[in-house]
């Protein structure tokens, strides 16, 4: 039978009992993230909120290009996406992880109550649809290149107009 290594992960993500790693804790390996993503979309706005959360604010049309970038050039992970009606528009976060040093990235789009419409995400993996299909169905978000439209949770014969989730606004 053969020892189980005390750390599972690659680069030094976990280290077992000891909850420290080099990678995880490092400041410099944070910084260097910062950087990339500022020198990717120096127009979005990064608030990091904590050390190990970070809201980076996007325009609409950019989100396919940022998150290929999340996942191609930082190695994040999609986590999930989460949709919500607030005064000034819908807002989709879009969570990534990055496992190794321990750091979400949650890209944020604001999309108009009149228009609420942005980019398929699917176009770069299929693990976006069901997201997708959910956001769409509660709150009525149209994800443009999204196959799939059939219901998730409502019953099928749902009128097209209800969206449980919407709130009233004004």
């Amino acid at each position: 039978m053969t020892d189980i290594p005390q750390n599972l992960e690659k680069d030094g993500a976990y280290t077992g009992d000891t909850g420290f790693s080099p990678k995880r804790d490092s400041d410099v390996e944070f910084k260097k993230v910062e950087k990339q993503c500022l020198e990717f979309y120096p127009k979005g706005e990064l608030t990091k909120l904590r050390k190990r959360r970070w809201y980076w604010e996007i325009e609409t049309k950019d989100i396919i290009n940022v998150a290929d970038f999340c996942f191609n050039k930082l190695g994040c992970r999609f986590s999930i996406a989460s949709g919500t009606d607030t005064p000034r528009g819908f807002t989709i976060l879009y969570h990534f992880s990055l496992d190794r040093i321990g750091l979400i990235i949650n890209i944020r789009v604001t999309l108009p109550h009149d228009n609420p419409e942005v980019d398929s995400l699917t176009s770069l993996g299929r693990g976006f649809e069901w997201i997708e299909r959910e956001m769409l169905e509660l709150l009525g978000i149209k994800f443009k290149g999204l196959d799939d439209t059939r219901h998730l949770l409502l019953p099928e014969d749902s009128p097209p107009d209800y969206h449980p989730l919407r709130r009233p606004h004004g």
